[in-house]
């Protein structure tokens, strides 16, 4: 898997998550708050759009 050419930054992930959405988080047991869990948050953010890049670059070259 090919990584993103600008992966967004932690502060620019951590900030786009709606305060009910962290609510939901954290009756879940994942505080973003906390170091630990933001630094997981964050990276499976990360890997969530490194995949959909990949599916849409696939599917540019598939269809091209």
């Amino acid at each position: 898997m090919r990584r993103a050419r600008y992966p967004r930054s932690a502060a620019e992930i951590l900030g786009s998550v709606p305060p009910q959405d962290r609510a939901l988080l954290l009756r879940l047991g994942l505080d973003l708050e906390d170091p630990v869990h933001a630094e997981f948050f964050v990276d499976g953010v990360r890997a969530a759009d490194e995949a959909i890049a990949d599916q849409v670059r696939w599917e540019r070259e598939r269809l091209g």
